[in-house]
């Protein structure tokens, strides 16, 4: 039984969830893969999990899949047709009988009704009409997935300690680049280029980015800075570097390192303006009020839902003039994967409703963004034993860069 399970079966056990099936097909489902406890190749028909509150796991794989299972810690059933894989999927229903005779078993899925976490809603309509059909009651993993799979262990909270630490070095050194270089026509993707050699020498790796954004290009979240296309940092203008990245590991590495997630902005050459200042902090009050919420909250023994913390932080913004500028969620579950399968800090693209419970982590990244410039500033959360805690440095001043 792996730790995933058991954990599975402790938060079944107490929230009334007979059993926990998850299904892929053709490797669209992520959280199934999490739920087994490895990654197996070249799995090309549906395979599912049935990991029961009370019972042992079940994985029903067809034929010519099925082999490649063999060896794991979870008893293998085969199908070769459909009536065969519905008679497997009997079988698998059974292991999780609701403990009440004549009651429906509760089974959990990745379904969100109305598809309000997209994270969660990975399985098709079909597949929930096909298991309803045969008698169960469908409810969303989604609570019961963030608790299985996305709490992180000590070591590693540990690997993310070691990218967060490495990721504040690097924004700092690559602004402090841009001021040493500034008469060379420095790009923004040169720089980018620049920090993406600073993470290989440093032990990270990155599946993309980072942001690199000069003036108003730091009105776009998501700017990507291309060869041929980006603009020139000029020696008084304002920058905005978002960067992520997680420690490299070997292949053979006991558990997934963790990513870091930050965000920082400076100004180049004269002094900031009013404006820059008044949007700065006003970011800054929203990032703060958030986490002192989550920090309160916790403290007096209450659970905090992830779009109430998205709520707080808009308030502020709202109430600085800014709601209309800031156009994307407070924040995002962090895993192995920087936009992980856990609690969103969410209530504006979706309505979050899962808890930050112990042992996640999340990004708290308020931003505004006018027409000449934006603003956002990024920090990651660990939600220890003893409360949430800021993993890395908090910016509270604007960056300077003489040039």
């Amino acid at each position: 039984m792996t730790s995933t399970h058991a954990d599975a079966r402790e938060f079944m056990c107490s929230n009334g969830i007979d059993g926990w099936l998850t299904r892929d097909y053709r490797y669209t489902n992520p959280i199934f893969w999490q739920a087994f406890g490895s990654h197996i190749a070249n799995v090309t028909r549906p395979v599912w999990l049935m990991v029961p509150a009370n019972n042992d796991a079940m994985l029903l794989a067809h034929d010519v899949d099925a082999g490649r299972f063999a060896g794991s810690d979870v008893t293998v059933l085969s199908y070769s047709n459909r009536s065969s894989m519905i008679d497997g999927l009997k079988r698998l229903l059974s292991a999780a009988a609701s403990p009440t005779p004549k009651l429906a078993p509760k089974l959990a899925m990745e379904y969100s009704e109305m598809y309000q976490l997209p994270r969660v809603g990975r399985i098709d309509a079909g597949t929930i009409e096909l298991v309803r059909s045969l008698g169960a009651d469908i409810v969303s993993s989604g609570d019961l997935m963030q608790y299985a799979t996305e709490r992180w262990s000590p070591s590693q909270l540990e690997t993310h300690r070691f990218a967060v630490e490495r990721l504040t070095r690097i924004v700092k050194e690559a602004f402090n680049f841009v001021g040493e270089n500034i008469r060379w026509a420095l790009t923004e993707h040169d720089l980018a280029e620049h920090i993406r050699g600073r993470f290989d020498r440093l032990g990270l790796e990155y599946d993309d980015g980072p942001v690199v954004a000069f003036n108003e290009h730091s009105s776009d979240p998501h700017y990507e800075p291309l060869p041929g296309s980006s603009a020139v940092i000029r020696r008084n203008g304002w920058l905005l570097i978002d960067l992520w990245g997680r420690q490299k590991q070997k292949s053979d590495a006991p558990e997934p390192a963790i990513s870091a997630d930050i965000t920082w902005v400076a100004k180049l050459g004269d002094s900031p303006t009013d404006r820059q200042q008044q949007v700065f902090a006003a970011v800054k009050s929203a990032r703060d009020t958030a986490f002192d919420l989550l920090s309160h909250e916790t403290a007096a023994g209450n659970a905090v839902q992830g779009w109430q913390l998205d709520a707080a932080a808009r308030k502020v913004i709202t109430e600085a003039g800014f709601g209309e500028n800031f156009v994307h969620r407070l924040g995002h579950s962090l895993g192995h994967e920087v936009h992980s399968n856990g609690v969103n800090l969410d209530d504006w693209e979706t309505h979050d409703t899962r808890s930050v419970i112990q042992g996640v982590g999340v990004t708290i990244e308020p931003g505004i963004y006018l027409p000449e410039f934006g603003v956002r500033l990024e920090m990651d959360v660990y939600m220890g034993p003893n409360g949430p805690e800021i993993t890395g440095e908090r910016q509270d001043e604007i960056y300077r860069i003489e040039t």
